[in-house]
This record gives structure tokens, C-alpha cells and sequence, in this order.
């Protein structure tokens, strides 16, 4: 028999919203869980992104009169995921994800928001919805965590305006697309914000938490609530067999190293492999580095390394990807969702053309930059092309619209090191290397397509995802705005990522799958660390988190016997 320091039932390796969730889920059903986290902050990558999770049949959406079905959604699915993920997965996902958001809302009191304007990232493929089954938290109250508020893993800055103030997505959508409403609305956060500095001061940031934030917070406030134990400065180095089942876990701790016992089972919840350098170039497509993803620090790939080290069955989809911005000064890179669908711009190869859909899910994008890298051999770093009216109406990076940030606010090292200028697109193409002959050619063909609200190259602003992120007030296709006036701007486009999308492969009890192809007893795995349920592709806002958390409360089940 092992010798542990302690034992749970449950030991969850992790503190993102699926660990946090399998450990609630744990604990509703009767057992004793405890949280594991390496990092001074819990949260993980979760509280630093969008927040969003995609449930298909959620209750919210079906409440707000938008109509879905189990066949919609697995036909979805099984479309999109183009037959490499297994039936049961699916059918798994689709059954349960509901079930886990009423957990949420009904047990933890947790109140969830269907986003019914939202569309599935491939609304026009055969069950694909225009909205609903995306959702996010309602923001919460910071203050109500006390003490914990200042452990709770920042929000990515672009999640803040001016990187101080909290908007959730759909005031955002509104701030940038409604024009005098949208004004309203930022006026009203930025008046709420200034009349809260003096409740703010000891905590040093917005007590609106919204997005990512907003959906970590209340977890764990929900985990403080259910007196679960969450220990950070903990790194899980290595699990505990015996007699083939995995019985606990080692980890290094501030005070040395514990052996934890798991009389249930352990939950391998601690993200994928982003800052990873071996194990990206190992898995990833080429150029790769760990500098232009935006994912957590702490995203290093331990599960990643033990499942080298026990033989565990993995399989790799690449990244979470989406083009990003590495700017000057900032720690990390900016996610580039909203302006590459903004009329007025192009992203444009290091020989001026376009090689993609640059409105499409984000994912596309960055694989279109590895397709057309492939080819050309110039297309990473890409750039995007702005003119003068894009640059005065919309934001770029931590750039807000030149009506609110006129450029002798610009920071210093902005200029010529990432947002580039000049008068002619001539000139602009010099300071980027790129013939403007070509440059100039492919910004004339857009714009005569642009009058006429096609894009015969490659359909950008036909589907229903491409016109959420661009600008309806722009006719008579609100993605496509020419390109004319001067002067004109550019910043690098890189490959980068909200994580890694690839690691363990499950079974549809949330169970790792040993080198037999047998469930590994006593070991499950979700989120990031895991082969996702999604495989390639990405099926709406929320496509990461969703299965994370609906897989965490499947695992609880299991554990619990049920």
C-alpha cells in the first residue's frame, strides 16, 4: 500500500473552469475533492480569455425562444468535425453539456447568459445555429471573493478598455457597432468605474469581473461556498500507481514535497503545452513558437510529459489558433478576433497578396497562413493593411479608435516597431519589404469587389460569422470597406493561439486511455490536456471551455459511481 502525507476522494490537477467544475461536480455528488494549482493564481487560461462556452440544447437559449435539438447538434458536429472524433464523444458532449450548465445555474447558482446573436462559427453548415448556443456568465461582484480576488489569474488586457475597465461581450459588440447606443454604453462603465475607485483600492482592478473572468470568479466563489480546498504554489510532478491504477498524485509544494492520495481518482485538468518549446515544435506546424500565443504562463504541458512518461495514448489537432499581435511592451500577444474582420483592412503575405478569408473563424485564418506558408514561404509574419477611416472608427491591438486615441497619445514605441504609417500605400509597402507594385494592385482589386460587397477571391462576408465582427453601419457588406484613404497602417501578423489543441486521448467517461487502449483506472483528463472533443476544427465562441467543463462534471459522475 502507498504511504501519503493525505488523502482526498478526488484530486483535481488544475483551477480552469473544467477543474473547477469537476471538482464542484465531485463534491455535489458526496465526495471530498481538493484543487491543485502550480501557479500563484487560479483561473488558468480560462479567467484570461472570452469566457465563453458552447452548449448546444442549452436551457437559457431554449428559454430565449431560439430552437435547437440533440440531431441538430450531432449533425453539426459530425459535420464539422469531419469524421475524426468518435460517435460516443460527441453523442457524450451534446448529452451532458446541457446537464452541466442546469448544474451551474440550479446547484451553484450561477447565472448564465445564452449569447442569441452569436452565431456557430459555421452557422451555414447543416445544424449550425445563428446564435444561442454560446453563453457567457453575468458579471460578478469581485468583492464578494474577498482576500481571493487578488489570487485570481489577471484578464488578458484587450478584455479592458483603456486596460482597466470590464465590458462583457455583448456591451462590447455594442460599444463598437452601435455608434451613439454603443457611446452610451462605454460612458456608463467608465463613469461606474470612476465612482468605484475608492471601493477599488485595495484590490488594485475593476470589481465588475465580466468574460473569463467573470466565469472563474464565480466558480470560485462557488468552490469557497462548498469549502473546497484549493492549494496554490502546487505542482503535480507525478501520479501514484498501484496495482495499475493511478492512487494519488506527487507534488512539489512551498514545504516540500506530498504524496496526495485520490481514493477515487485524479482529474488531469492542468491545461495543454503552449509555453512548451519541445513539445510545440514536436506537435505544432512550422514556424512555431511559444512567443505568439496567448495562452497562460503556467500552460507548460506537464500532463503532456507524464503521458510520455507512462505510455498514455495522445493524439494531436494542431492549436486553439488565431492570429495574433506581438506589441512592444506588453508580456502578452494580442488576439486579433475583431480587427481582422473590420472594413477597411486586409492581412496580406510578405509578397502584398491575399492568401485567405480573413473575417473566417480564427482558427481558418492561421491555418490559411500555414497553407499559403507553405507555398509562398512568406507568410508568417503577415500584415495587416488599414486606411485612415478603419484607423479612426475601430480599435487595433491596445490602439483604441483614433476618435478616442489620436495618435500623439500613441506610446512611443508603437511607432515603426509595430504600428507602421505613411502617406502612400507605396511608401507603407517600403517599410515593410513588400513590393508596392503588388501591394497596390491587390488593395485596387479589393476595393473595386469591396463597391459591389463580394469578394470573389475568397467569400469574405457571406457567412453569418463573418458580418458579427464588422460594422453593419459599412453597405452593402459590412466586412468589406475599401481601402482608401491615407494614411495608411500596418501591424505583423503572427500564428498564434488561445492554447494547444492535442494531448491525452479520452473515452466518453472523461477516462485516459492507457497504450491498450484500455481506461487507465482511476485517471481522468479534460480541457486542454486532453485530445479535444472538437478535433480539428472549432465549432462557435466557447468551443475550449464548454467541453473542458462538461467533461469535468462527466468525470465526477463516473468517480461518484453513477
Amino acid at each position: 500500500m502507498s504511504d501519503f502525507d493525505e488523502t482526498f476522494d478526488v484530486v483535481v490537477v488544475g483551477s480552469g473552469g473544467g477543474a473547477m467544475t469537476a471538482a464542484l461536480a465531485a463534491k455535489a455528488k458526496g465526495l471530498r475533492p481538493v484543487i491543485l494549482e502550480k501557479s500563484p493564481f487560479y483561473g488558468g487560461t480560462t479567467s484570461m480569455s472570452g469566457g465563453a462556452i458552447w452548449i448546444p440544447c442549452n436551457g437559457p437559449m431554449l428559454k430565449a425562444g431560439v430552437e435547437d435539438s440533440r440531431d441538430e447538434a450531432m449533425t453539426y458536429l459530425k459535420t464539422i468535425t469531419k469524421g475524426e472524433v468518435a460517435d460516443d464523444l460527441l453523442e457524450a458532449y451534446v448529452d451532458f453539456a446541457p446537464r452541466m450548465v442546469d448544474f451551474l445555474i440550479d446547484d451553484l447558482q450561477i447565472p448564465m447568459i445564452a449569447l442569441t446573436k452569436y452565431p456557430d462559427y459555421y452557422p451555414d453548415a447543416p445544424g449550425g445555429k445563428p446564435g444561442g448556443r454560446s453563453m457567457e456568465a453575468e458579471p460578478f461582484d469581485g468583492s464578494e471573493l474577498g482576500a481571493e480576488l487578488a489570487r485570481l489569474r489577471p484578464a488578458h488586457p484587450q478584455e479592458r478598455a483603456f486596460g482597466k475597465i470590464a465590458f462583457t461581450a455583448a456591451e462590447a459588440h455594442r460599444i463598437l457597432f452601435t455608434g451613439v447606443a454603443g457611446q452610451l454604453v462605454a460612458t456608463r462603465h467608465i463613469l461606474r468605474y470612476l465612482f468605484q475607485t475608492f471601493k477599488r483600492l485595495p484590490y488594485d482592478r475593476d470589481l465588475r469581473l465580466t468574460l473569463g473572468n467573470a466565469l472563474a470568479g464565480r466558480l470560485r466563489h462557488s468552490v469557497m461556498r462548498k469549502d473546497i480546498e484549493v492549494r496554490l504554489h502546487t505542482a503535480v510532478t507525478d501520479v501514484i500507481v498501484e496495482d495499475g491504477r493511478v492512487v494519488g498524485v506527487v507534488a512539489e509544494t512551498d514545504g516540500g514535497v506530498r504524496r496526495i492520495g485520490a481514493s477515487k481518482g485524479v482529474v488531469l485538468g492542468a491545461g495543454g503545452f503552449a509555453h512548451n518549446a519541445r513539445l510545440r515544435q514536436m506537435h505544432n506546424p512550422k514556424p512555431i513558437t511559444t512567443n505568439w500565443t496567448a495562452a497562460s504562463r503556467a500552460d507548460t504541458g506537464d500532463m503532456h510529459t507524464l503521458a510520455e512518461k507512462y505510455g498514455w495514448q495522445t493524439k494531436y489537432h494542431g492549436a486553439w489558433w488565431t492570429p495574433t499581435t506581438v506589441v512592444p511592451g506588453q508580456e502578452i500577444p494580442w488576439l486579433l478576433v475583431i480587427e481582422k474582420a473590420l472594413p477597411g483592412s486586409i492581412i496580406v503575405n510578405q509578397h502584398g497578396k491575399r492568401f485567405t478569408n480573413e473575417a473566417a473563424p480564427y482558427l481558418d485564418v492561421v491555418e490559411g497562413m500555414y497553407a499559403d506558408q507553405e507555398k509562398s514561404g512568406a507568410t508568417v509574419p503577415s500584415y495587416l493593411i488599414m486606411d485612415r477611416t478603419c484607423r479612426l472608427r475601430y480599435p487595433c491591438g491596445p490602439v483604441l479608435p483614433g476618435l478616442f486615441q489620436p495618435e500623439f497619445l500613441w506610446k512611443s514605441h508603437w511607432k515603426n516597431d509595430w504600428l507602421y504609417k505613411d502617406a502612400t500605400l507605396d511608401g507603407l509597402a517600403a517599410k515593410l519589404s513588400i513590393d508596392g507594385a503588388v501591394l497596390a494592385d491587390t488593395v485596387k482589386n479589393f476595393n473595386e469587389n469591396a463597391k459591389q460587397g463580394v469578394d470573389p477571391d475568397f467569400d469574405r462576408g457571406k457567412s453569418l460569422y463573418d458580418r458579427y465582427y464588422a460594422d453593419p453601419r459599412v453597405k452593402p457588406n459590412p466586412s468589406l470597406g475599401p481601402i482608401k484613404k491615407a494614411p495608411f497602417y500596418a501591424i505583423p501578423v503572427w500564428p498564434g493561439d488561445l492554447g494547444t489543441k492535442g494531448g491525452l486521448v479520452i473515452d466518453a467517461k472523461a477516462r485516459v486511455l492507457g497504450a491498450d487502449g484500455a481506461p487507465v483506472p482511476g485517471l481522468y483528463a479534460i480541457g486542454n490536456s486532453t485530445a479535444s472533443v472538437m478535433g480539428p476544427t472549432y465549432p462557435g465562441a466557447g468551443g475550449t471551455i464548454g467541453p473542458s467543463m462538461t467533461f469535468g462534471f462527466i468525470a465526477a459522475g463516473e468517480m461518484a459511481g453513477e
